[in-house]
């Protein structure tokens, strides 16, 4: 999710209309935006779907599919050869855009640095999967090349800077530096141009001379990284986004001999659609020509066939994965008050599932003990899952149709989003006892190929975190909740999935009434780095599957 602030004022004048407080909460909650603030400035709180309403324009334009009117962008998209190399590096990816501004930089500048703050924050996760370069094209001396250097060769003026800064300098006496070192791998990526000057040092700051500055009218921008759909998302979002200050062209750079690069080019999406698909999900009686007319108000292309319409969906529109998503954006313009109310029809009379009341005492047993239960995101990725948390790979479930590297998989472990959890709330008071009772998928062995399993995962984040601790939590819930008194740990081995997880020596299988059910030990030092957390972890993943 991203806030963006932005007066009604500025709103009403991309809009050219006069729209009050209520106005702009209405169209806020026909597109479930969390609106806070006063007067005449506000917080607009965006969905995670929507990554590329990410400035005041691009949501005034949102606002405007609603309200029939229209804010100026620059539809066209160019492609252009450029005289650029992308040498193979470790941060492979590298799409790259020219921008030719309708005014001077001055009117834009403040906006321009906050959409690519954003960006670099939200989907490039702290620049560690993409990350945003923007230059004034005209300071930059062509061909230009993108390519790995020996740390010692490195050396500029950086952004904000007066004097030169070797590699060195730059990692322990600038912020962004001393931010973003970790990115910079075995051999720093420059950007140099003709003479060799380097002008940038991706992903971490740019030098000062190609700056962007009140009087520049033509922006080179970079979207580097080290994850190819996370960069080709944020490329998508930024172009959509830029059309509203000036003319985009993709660039079409040369490429090295061993770069993986495949360059980067315009998608979108079709789909078959009928009047029967708002039918059946709405209960609307709407004619194809009102669909039709609905679409394109919202920049979908239409045309009909004899099966009905085929549908192109907007090219920065990559939350539209399914015809479902379009209905979504004809309820969305029509109004949920206009549809009609009807009664459920069920066949069976709703009841508590068999397990629930078992799940419910586990989880009284564990507030018991001073815990917090939480409700974690079963959708994640395979480095929170796997590489941070050193835990074996494994098979697991994979999503199809990709938008963000930051979901690709449904998790198959609880215990690496605990951890992302306390990662993402180091500011708040420690100890952090926390828990979690949720399905987990896995690779199943009958005709299904995946199956859900019930897991309880248990962790404390404090100064006095130990093994122990969870160990007489377990044995509580296992006497309370499944009259399961003999309880024992086992030496953990040394090639099981966790073993590099947990602290060697500070793990354990957990047997209750002599069958594996899980995990429970200390958090190996590594792990807690990847994550960022500086407090000793104790933890246990336990399957509730097989005591259930």
């Amino acid at each position: 999710m991203v806030i963006i602030d932005a007066s009604l004022s500025g709103l009403n004048s991309l809009l050219r209309r006069k729209l009050g407080k209520d106005e702009y909460e209405r169209l806020c909650f026909r597109y479930g935006i969390d609106m806070e603030g006063s007067g005449d400035n506000y917080s607009f709180e965006t969905t995670s779907d929507r990554i590329e309403i990410i400035s005041e324009h691009s949501l005034a334009y949102l606002f405007s599919r609603l309200l029939g009117g229209q804010v100026h962008r620059n539809e066209a998209i160019a492609s252009v050869k450029a005289d650029i190399k992308i040498e193979a590096t470790h941060r492979p990816f590298v799409n790259l855009l020219s921008v030719k501004l309708d005014k001077p930089a001055k009117e834009s500048i403040k906006e321009l640095m906050a959409i690519q703050e954003k960006f670099d924050v939200t989907v490039g996760r702290n620049r560690h999967s993409a990350a945003i370069g923007m230059f004034d094209m005209s300071k930059l001396k062509f061909p230009l090349s993108y390519k790995e250097m020996e740390s010692s060769a490195v050396s500029f003026v950086p952004l904000g800077y007066n004097s030169v800064h070797s590699l060195d300098d730059i990692i322990k006496q600038t912020d962004k530096g001393r931010e973003y070192s970790a990115l910079i791998g075995k051999k720093p990526i420059v950007w140099a141009q003709k003479d060799g000057s380097i002008f940038a040092l991706p992903p971490i700051i740019n030098a000062d001379f190609p700056s962007v500055s009140d009087d520049t009218t033509n922006l080179l921008i970079d979207v580097t990284g080290t994850d190819r759909d996370v960069v080709n998302s944020m490329t998508t979002a930024l172009i959509f986004n830029m059309q509203f200050f000036g003319s985009v062209s993709v660039l079409q750079p040369k490429y090295g001999n061993q770069s993986i690069n495949p360059g980067f080019k315009i998608k979108q999406n079709r789909f078959n659609f009928t009047e029967d698909n708002v039918v059946k999900t709405l209960g609307l009686n709407l004619s194809v020509s009102e669909i039709s007319k609905i679409l394109k108000s919202f920049d979908y292309s239409v045309e009909k066939d004899k099966n009905g319409l085929e549908v192109t969906v907007p090219f920065y529109r990559q939350d539209v994965i399914h015809q479902v998503d379009i209905t979504d954006d004809i309820l969305r313009f029509v109004g949920v008050d206009k549809v009609e109310k009807s009664a459920i029809k069920t066949p069976t009379v709703g009841k508590r599932l068999p397990n629930s009341q078992l799940v419910d005492n586990i989880r009284d047993t564990i507030v018991g003990f001073g815990y917090q239960e939480t409700d974690l995101n079963i959708l994640t990725n395979e480095s929170v899952q796997f590489n941070k948390t050193l835990i074996a790979p494994e098979d697991y479930a994979p999503l199809v149709e990709i938008k963000s590297g930051e979901i690709t998989m449904a998790r198959s472990n609880i215990l690496p989003e605990m951890l992302r959890l306390i990662s993402n709330n180091l500011h708040k008071k420690f100890p952090q006892n926390l828990f979690d009772i949720g399905d987990v998928v896995i690779k199943a062995d009958g005709d299904v190929p995946f199956a859900n399993e019930l897991r309880l995962c248990v962790v404390s984040c404090g100064r006095d975190s130990n093994l122990t601790g969870i160990y007489s939590i377990l044995k509580k819930v296992f006497a309370d909740s499944f009259g399961i008194s003999d309880v024992k740990l086992e030496g953990y081995p040394a090639q099981g999935k966790f073993s590099k997880t947990f602290i060697k020596g500070r793990a354990a299988v957990v047997l209750a009434d002599g069958k594996e059910v899980g995990v429970v030990g200390e958090l190996h030092p590594q792990v807690l780095n990847n994550f960022e957390i500086e407090l000793p972890v104790s933890a246990c993943e336990i399957n509730l599957s097989k005591l259930i």
